[in-house]
């Protein structure tokens, strides 16, 4: 193999370790993230991401007041700095906030450097902000690439994914649909994620009351990552049953 044969096969090979193994193995197979809680504890963990926004953050805290349970906020550093009142009251009414990221963008659109630090940044701003040590993050879309893992691991953070995603920000959702899409993924010991700022807000305070009302009509407890029972990294083997669709 010589010329530009070499060339594409190390291309290749560089972007199945970079990206590919880590989409199949991280993003994918849930491997040393965070995706699901034990069912026997009938808990859904409720997470938003992307705030916290002025215009759509109260009223879905104003839900969860109304409903009486608490949940886990991604937020992005700079977002928080804006909004220092609104940050206060994710605090004050017992809600964890834990980082999104530091640059709201996809891991794959990073330069390695840059995807690598992004995960530090966010957990150290996010940690200056609540006095408290982050322990978890969650990057923009769900997405890793291998510097993104090595730079979680870097930072002492754990990924966390999920299991029911609403879709609340596509451009043909509404209120119903995200609420139908919550009822027909959601699972005991499962992770919801909604969007309490961009596009997902469009549709996602409407459709809070509604979403909790089923819930708690199937018997499910509210809770936020840090209370969900059984929540733990992914291993090899669970990695082998998510994708067997086990």
């Amino acid at each position: 193999m010589t010329g530009p044969w070499r060339w594409a096969a190390g291309l290749a090979a560089g972007a199945a370790l970079y990206i590919g193994l880590p989409y199949l193995l991280v993003q994918r197979g849930g491997l040393g993230l965070i995706t699901r809680g034990d069912p026997a504890g009938r808990q859904v963990a409720l997470t938003f991401d992307d705030g916290p926004d002025p215009r759509s953050t109260p009223p879905v805290l104003d839900a969860l007041r109304a409903a009486g349970v608490q949940a886990t906020f991604f937020i992005l550093p700079a977002l928080g700095r804006q909004h220092p009142d609104l940050l206060r009251r994710l605090l004050d009414e017992g809600h964890e906030v834990l980082p999104h990221a530091h640059r709201h963008r996809h891991a794959w659109t990073l330069l390695p450097w840059t995807a690598f630090r992004d995960p530090g940044l966010a957990a150290r701003e996010v940690g200056r902000l609540t006095a408290t040590r982050s322990r978890c993050q969650r990057p923009p879309h769900g997405a890793y690439s291998l510097a993104t893992v090595l730079g979680q691991r870097a930072a002492g953070v754990t990924g966390v994914h999920w299991t029911v995603e609403a879709r609340d920000w596509a451009a043909d959702a509404t209120p119903g649909t995200v609420r139908a899409e919550v009822a027909r993924q959601v699972r005991p010991g499962g992770i919801i994620v909604l969007h309490d700022a961009g596009p997902g807000a469009r549709t996602t305070p409407a459709a809070l009351p509604g979403i909790l009302a089923d819930l708690r009509a199937r018997g499910l407890t509210v809770v936020p990552l840090r209370d969900l029972r059984g929540a733990r990294p992914g291993t090899l083997r669970d990695v082998w049953h998510t994708l067997r669709g086990s």
